[in-house]
């Protein structure tokens, strides 16, 4: 079963990738399950530790206020361990979260203390971008056929995916690529 906090990021993965519950089986896998979307997007998720936010002023009766903050980035995990929001002393609470959108509402002015956040967001675009290439390589094992005066062409299913897959990878927030690099930090010297 996918984590809780991943529903909304799959159904909007399963969206643009046009990905069907039961599209086909391999083994014990079924395409394209929720835990199967959960897979691909977990191969596109970034993982934050005590990131700055951004303090966003606003008016509220003539007066500055600061109940918004942003962190940034967008397409975040939500619930309880995927995600928090720290000051210098610890976990704060009273706000509300746009996973969507990466920004924190808090019920009082925070007066722009600094705040930091915790938790995944994910490339949705990238993760879509793999799927069609998924897909498209079980289309290549379909062949076209003609019957009772009709033609069917499987086989254009592959470049229809292909060029989906290129459309998602183009507007992905990370560009595919044969290096990557990761910070590593050791907590162990």
């Amino acid at each position: 079963m996918a984590r809780t906090g991943m529903q909304t990021l799959i159904d909007t993965v399963r969206g643009f990738a046009n990905a069907g519950l039961n599209e086909w089986k391999v083994g014990t896998a079924t395409y394209w399950s929720d835990e199967e979307i959960e897979r691909v997007l977990d191969r596109h998720k970034t993982e934050h530790r005590r990131q700055s936010m951004e303090a966003v002023l606003g008016h509220e009766n003539g007066q500055e206020v600061c109940k918004k903050y942003r962190t940034n980035e967008t397409d975040i995990e939500s619930g309880i361990g995927a995600f928090k929001i720290e000051d210098e002393t610890g976990e704060v609470s009273g706000w509300t979260m746009d996973y969507a959108a990466g920004v924190a509402t808090f019920a009082i002015d925070q007066q722009g203390k600094a705040l930091f956040w915790t938790g995944f967001s994910y490339d949705l675009r990238a993760a879509a971008s793999e799927i069609w290439q998924i897909k498209a390589s079980h289309a290549a094992e379909m062949v076209d056929f003609s019957t009772d005066g009709h033609s069917v062409k499987r086989s254009h299913l592959v470049s229809s995916y292909l060029k989906m897959a290129e459309f998602y990878a183009n507007t992905a927030k990370t560009k595919p690529c044969a290096l990557r690099t990761v910070k590593i930090e050791r907590d162990d010297v």
